[in-house]
C-alpha cells in the first residue's frame, strides 16, 4: 500500500504548503488540507480511514470546531488535530510549529508523546520539547537559504523602513476596516507599510487601507521576506513575528495596545529583553525609535533533511 502524506493546518497557521509542494513534486502521494480553505475538511479526512497515512502538521493540537470558532469565526467545518489521529490512525505522525514565540499554548506540549516527530525550528525548542518525543531541528521554514531580496512593494523611502505585520487580526475584523482605520492611522500614517495575516476578510481590509493611501504588502507574501527588506518591524500581541523579527537581527517594537497576551507578557520581556513595547498606538514616534538591532541567529530551513525525516 502505497503512503499517503497529510498535511494539515488552519489559514495563517499552516505553514507547510512549500514541504507539501516539494514531497509533490518527488511524487509522492499528497494530501493538503488548509482548514479554514476547504468548507468542509471531514469528508477527505474520513477519506483517509484504512490507508497508509503520514500526518504531517502545523495546527494547534487541541483546538477542535469549537473552540476555535470561539476565537475565529469561520464556516468551515473540520476535525482538530488529535481527532485526526483518533480518526485516521497515522503510520507516523509529525509536528512542526507554525509560532517561532511560543510553538504550544497551554497544555499542547503534554501531548506530544502522541507524535513520532517533533521538528523543532531552533533552540531552545529542540531542547526542551526533546523530554516529550524524538525531536530534530531543521531550521524555520519561512526563512530560505537561497533568499534574495525583492521589490519592497513601497512608494516611499524614509530613512527607517518599517512594516507592522499586524497580529490579533480578529480584533480588527470585529471592527471594520473603517473603525480599525482610524484606530491604526496614527502609526500607519508615518509611512508604515501593512502586511496582514491570511485570514477571511483581509483582502476587504487591504483594499480599504490601500484606498487611503497606505502600502499594504498582500497577506499572502512570506513574512520573513519582508522583514528582511525593513528596517524596524512593528509587531502585536503574542505573535510569532516576534521571535522571526527578533532572531532576524532586526530592531522590533511590540504594540500593547487592543492586544492578547494572557499572562504572558512577561514571558515576552525575559525572552526577548531588546523588544521595544509601546503601551498606545499613538505613543508611537517612528523617527524616535531607538536602534536595538543585534546578529541574526535564525537559521534557514533544511529542506532535505526535513524530507528525510518525513519518508524513512
Amino acid at each position: 500500500m502505497k503512503t499517503t502524506y497529510l498535511f494539515y493546518g488552519f489559514g495563517a497557521e499552516y505553514v507547510l504548503h512549500s514541504l507539501y509542494e516539494e514531497l509533490l513534486r518527488r511524487g509522492e502521494d499528497c494530501v493538503e488540507i488548509d482548514a479554514l480553505k476547504v468548507r468542509d475538511s471531514r469528508k477527505p479526512i474520513r477519506a483517509l480511514r484504512n490507508k497508509e497515512v503520514v500526518l504531517i502538521t502545523s495546527a494547534h493540537l487541541l483546538l477542535d470546531q469549537k473552540s476555535f470558532t470561539d476565537f475565529y469565526p469561520t464556516k468551515s467545518s473540520f476535525y482538530s488535530v488529535m481527532e485526526i489521529i483518533a480518526l485516521v490512525k497515522p503510520i507516523k505522525i509529525i509536528f512542526y510549529p507554525h509560532d517561532l514565540t511560543e510553538p504550544f499554548i497551554e497544555y499542547e506540549s503534554q501531548y506530544l508523546n502522541q507524535f513520532d516527530l517533533f521538528l523543532s525550528p531552533a533552540e531552545p525548542f529542540t531542547t526542551i520539547y526533546s523530554q516529550y518525543t524524538a525531536t530534530e531541528e531543521v531550521g524555520w521554514i519561512k526563512f530560505r537559504s537561497n533568499y534574495k531580496p525583492g521589490p519592497t512593494d513601497s512608494q516611499f523611502t524614509p530613512a527607517k523602513k518599517a512594516i507592522w505585520l499586524l497580529s490579533d487580526f480578529i480584533l480588527y475584523l470585529n471592527m471594520g476596516p473603517q473603525a480599525a482605520y482610524e484606530v491604526l492611522a496614527p502609526i500607519l500614517t508615518q509611512n508604515v507599510s501593512v502586511k496582514l495575516p491570511q485570514w477571511e476578510g483581509s483582502d476587504e481590509f487591504e483594499e480599504y487601507f490601500s484606498q487611503k493611501g497606505i502600502v499594504m504588502h498582500s497577506a499572502s507574501r512570506n513574512a520573513i521576506d519582508l522583514i528582511q527588506q525593513h528596517d524596524i518591524i512593528l509587531t502585536n500581541g503574542l505573535s510569532s513575528i516576534i521571535a522571526e523579527s527578533y532572531y532576524s537581527g532586526k530592531t522590533t517594537v511590540n504594540i500593547t495596545e487592543r492586544s492578547h497576551y494572557g499572562d504572558r507578557l512577561s514571558f515576552l520581556k525575559k525572552n526577548f529583553p531588546d523588544l521595544i513595547f509601546y503601551e498606545k498606538v499613538v505613543d508611537f514616534k517612528l523617527s524616535e525609535v531607538p536602534e536595538k538591532s543585534r546578529k541574526p541567529t535564525l537559521k534557514p530551513f533544511d529542506m532535505e533533511k526535513t524530507i528525510s525525516l518525513i519518508i524513512n
